[in-house]
């Protein structure tokens, strides 16, 4: 879902033209502010995750994809985010 908040939509929009130049420490950075701003921002989480899996960091990978799992209502996107937190284990 959308943030509503200005400011987190902010952060977001930096961290995804980072995410398309492949700068993902950038990138994390401003999804994590975004994240910070806005708790239930879904996409900002799933980036933020994604993020970290492109750096190889994969215990905040995980983390990052456990928070989005609890805020995700929308049943296949909770599969998913399932899937991946398998191909992190």
């Amino acid at each position: 879902m959308p943030s509503n908040d200005m400011t987190a939509r902010m952060y977001y929009d930096q961290g995804r033209q980072s995410y398309g130049s492949r700068d993902y420490n950038a990138a994390c950075d401003q999804f994590r502010r975004a994240v910070s701003q806005d708790p239930q921002f879904v996409e900002a989480h799933r980036y933020l995750s994604e993020s970290y899996e492109k750096l190889g960091y994969r215990h905040r990978a995980r983390k990052a994809w456990e928070a989005l799992l609890r805020i995700t209502k929308d049943p296949e996107q909770q599969d998913d985010i399932k899937k991946r937190l398998l191909s992190l284990q």
